[in-house]
């Protein structure tokens, strides 16, 4: 009876592990093991034709980016960050393990579990879209590469980039453009492989004579 006894309890032991396991993945890249990740902006020239819209590189494009170190990812105290009106920029996301070994593609690699969720700007204020690549070319929607126009001004805010691993199935409930800027991004079952802030201004053009 005894043995009957422990056999129940080992089953019902294997059971509610399979479940957490299945409902609370663990992060990919856990936060506490990235030594390093940095968000790069640079301009590009947003080409309209149609319904179709594309991005060409400029040539000697300034390149703006915000580095986030030590365990809680943290920037520089006072880095923000300008974005100028009625400009586009490509944003990429870098992020580095403790051997200074490029890391983002891992995220790329399992997309159907990854999504980048951009919160903090006024309504409106951007127009965000995603053009990742994966090794063999193929185009997805993750969020470590990605483009950015300024559609109006707006005082300093915080820009919240949130890397969310989400919970096998999950991914097929996101639009992948309207939710970008969902700011109830934890319906979305998971757990936040990355959460970085920095502060950001959206600014007139070659407005940056300013502290704030």
């Amino acid at each position: 009876m005894k043995n009957i006894h422990l056999f129940i309890i080992a089953l019902f032991s294997i059971s509610v592990f399979s479940s957490c396991s299945k409902d609370d993945p663990n992060p990919e890249v856990d936060q506490e093991e990235v030594s390093g990740a940095t968000l790069v902006f640079t301009e590009v020239k947003k080409v309209v034709n149609g319904s179709n819209v594309s991005y060409e590189d400029i040539a000697g494009a300034e390149v703006e980016k915000i580095e986030f170190k030590g365990n809680d990812l943290l920037p520089e105290v006072g880095a923000h960050l300008h974005l100028e009106k009625d400009k586009s920029y490509r944003f990429n996301l870098i992020v580095r393990d403790f051997a200074g070994r490029e890391s983002q593609q891992t995220f790329v690699a399992r997309d159907d579990q990854h999504f980048a969720f951009i919160l903090g700007a006024p309504a409106d204020a951007l127009s965000i879209s995603y053009a990742d690549k994966k090794a063999d070319g193929t185009a997805v929607k993750v969020g470590t590469v990605g483009h950015i126009s300024v559609n109006q001004v707006a005082e300093s805010f915080t820009f919240n980039y949130i890397l969310r691993h989400l919970n096998p199935g999950v991914k097929s409930q996101i639009d992948l453009d309207k939710d970008i800027t969902n700011k109830e991004y934890t319906k979305f079952g998971g757990a936040n492989d990355l959460d970085l802030k920095f502060s950001l201004h959206l600014v007139e053009e070659d407005d940056h004579g300013h502290d704030h």
